[in-house]
């Protein structure tokens, strides 16, 4: 009896670690993190009667025809003489003189920043008789002498842009060497854009 109950508690034994041994063993949990996809956010339409003029792009309007200025070289500054300029000094200095002991002096001349001017040129001790030169510029070039000869009671009537009106008198007969009566007769001396022109004949009483 105590053999069968020995068997018999052996038995239960065996079943219950057989059991333990063959059992289905439970899954471990996982700790994996599923992946996630980011949604992306839904495109907003603005409502046009929320937008304001300030969100608006400005645009300029195109510029009309008349509106431009334009865009040319600057004008050349003139070029300004005055009877100490080298150019004034190196012309008069380069005319025969009349009188040995006598250079020629530049004594007056006219708008010293005209395009074209005249610069007046006597003897050194001149009186009013003396014969006189006038020399021309253009440009602060000089181009020459009025008249080959130098003559006296020649003075400048008038200048304008382009033109040098010059008086030529001569004293008659009956006349005091310091006031002329003959006379005048007037010379145009006119810059054509290349050179300086002559309208006019002196005559015989001026030229001797």
């Amino acid at each position: 009896m105590k053999r069968l109950l020995l068997l018999a508690l052996g038995a239960s034994a065996l079943v219950a670690c057989g059991g333990a041994e063959q059992g289905t063993p439970s899954a471990a949990p996982s700790s994996a993190v599923p992946a996630t996809t980011a949604a992306s956010p839904a495109s907003v339409t603005p409502d046009p009667a929320t937008v304001t003029e300030e969100t608006q792009p400005q645009r300029t309007p195109p510029e009309e025809a008349g509106d431009l200025v334009p865009m040319g070289p600057p004008d050349a500054e003139p070029q300004c003489l005055d009877l100490a300029s080298a150019q004034v000094t190196q012309a008069v200095d380069s005319l025969p003189l009349v009188f040995a002991d006598s250079p020629w002096v530049a004594t007056d001349m006219g708008d010293p920043c005209a395009s074209f001017t005249w610069v007046e040129a006597l003897p050194y001790g001149a009186t009013v008789s003396s014969p006189t030169h006038l020399l021309f510029f253009h440009d602060a070039e000089y181009l020459g002498t009025a008249t080959l000869e130098p003559y006296g009671f020649t003075s400048v009537a008038a200048q304008s842009a382009d033109t040098v009106s010059v008086n030529y008198r001569w004293p008659l007969a009956s006349d005091a060497n310091a006031n002329p009566t003959g006379g005048p007769v007037t010379i145009d001396y006119a810059w054509d854009g290349t050179q300086v022109t002559m309208s006019g004949t002196l005559p015989p009483e001026v030229t001797g």
